[in-house]
């Protein structure tokens, strides 16, 4: 979720996912009573797109004033939030869409299909551009090996520059969505079995985790402060992350159990996250600024969204232009990087200014989006996320 775990994609793909375990809980509130489907999410949707929007902006703050990295401003820790936003937004989906007659090879199978085809196509993009340009990524036995990793999105694992950064370098975050993918059939049926609350203590543990790896890293990995240990740890490997997914499954079961808690508007929960990304850096040590600072406003923000939906109220995120810019926004998530990029590296040449490369960008950024989406990323889940043989036998029962 980086946003390819989209509300709307996985509701209508899978009716939900297995491997649940049977802990009796009240029926949630947004749950159609005459089916086992859960109801469709589509603020959430809506928030994903604000989410991708956020990171574009705060990319192209860096590429118009490229010293705001130095000076680690909002700007860069908006952008740092947002993908945290993803990994709690994936756990809630995945979570509320959950059903018990999954399988773990079946929501494998869908998972793959999601994501898979739009990175190995931005993967072979920039792979191309690279060896027209003769970098040293494409040319020399180790940039070979860390592109590769980053083709099979295991590249966050290893602590090196090259690798974090090898291939397409926005897809760090979907290592980190891969791993997570992989332990959720075993995760869910453990989330599944515990109270309320047990749920709530699940929470504050996921968040003290969540606190806690900032100064595993400063006592442990990284006593010296260098920027680029913390930078690996705190904010790229994917088990230092898994907390803010888990985080998310929590709050979904939360919303299905009928446990009682205080109530917070979208528009303060909004603001609480703002507050949290703008004041923090004067507050708090860089280290908890990667994901352990925002990690508990951005669960409640998730959370009040997810009840508009659940309880049938006015929403601005669920209209339809923002729900398709939601859908959309994995593969403006993937795109917008490389495509700015090169239209820096073509522009920049002909006298063209930061501003104006970033201007001209965004069309085409949401143009090639759109393509993506409806020539790549939506026809490959409807190919592959099912068997042939079951999609037969599921089309000749319609019929």
């Amino acid at each position: 979720m980086h946003p390819l775990s989209g509300p709307s994609s996985e509701s209508t793909a899978m009716a939900g996912s297995p491997l649940a375990g049977q802990g009796k809980a009240k029926k949630p509130p947004g749950a159609d009573s005459r089916s086992a489907v859960p109801k469709r999410l589509d603020s959430l949707t809506g928030l994903r797109f604000a989410a991708a929007a956020a990171v574009l902006y705060a990319h192209c703050r860096l590429m118009i004033d490229p010293h705001l990295a130095e000076t680690l401003g909002p700007e860069v820790w908006l952008g740092g939030s947002s993908v945290s936003l993803f990994f709690i937004l994936s756990g809630y989906v995945l979570t509320h869409s959950a059903r018990p007659d999954d399988t773990a090879r079946a929501f494998w199978r869908r998972r793959a299909a999601k994501i898979f085809p739009n990175h190995v196509l931005t993967w072979c993009v920039v792979v191309i551009a690279l060896a027209g340009a003769g970098t040293a990524a494409v040319t020399t036995g180790p940039g070979i090996v860390a592109t590769v990793a980053d083709l099979f999105l295991v590249q966050t694992w290893v602590p090196s520059r090259m690798f974090v950064s090898a291939g397409n370098p926005v897809s760090w975050s979907l290592a980190a969505e891969v791993f997570f993918y992989l332990l959720f059939p075993v995760l869910l049926p453990w989330v599944k079995r515990l109270s309320p609350r047990g749920l709530l203590i699940g929470s504050a543990t996921a968040i003290a985790v969540a606190w806690a790896w900032p100064v595993f890293s400063a006592l442990v990995v990284n006593p010296e402060g260098a920027f680029f240990p913390d930078y690996w740890f705190l904010y790229m490997l994917p088990v230092t992350r898994l907390p803010e997914f888990v985080l998310g499954m929590m709050a979904a079961r939360i919303a299905s159990s009928g446990l009682r808690i205080p109530r917070i508007g979208v528009i303060p929960a909004a603001l609480g996250v703002i507050s949290a990304v703008v004041m923090n850096p004067e507050f708090l040590p860089q280290r908890f600024l990667y994901a352990a600072s925002t990690v508990a406003p951005l669960v409640i923000l998730v959370h009040a969204t997810a009840e508009l939906d659940l309880r049938d109220r006015k929403s601005l995120l669920r209209t339809r232009p923002l729900v398709f810019l939601g859908e959309i926004s994995y593969a403006m998530y993937l795109v917008h990087f490389l495509l700015l990029g090169l239209l820096y590296l073509a522009l920049r040449n002909h006298g063209w200014s930061n501003l104006g490369v970033v201007l001209a960008g965004l069309p085409v950024v949401l143009l090639a989006s759109w393509l993506m989406y409806a020539g790549v990323e939506r026809p490959c889940v409807r190919r592959f996320s099912t068997p042939r043989s079951r999609a037969r036998t599921r089309t000749g029962a319609v019929s």
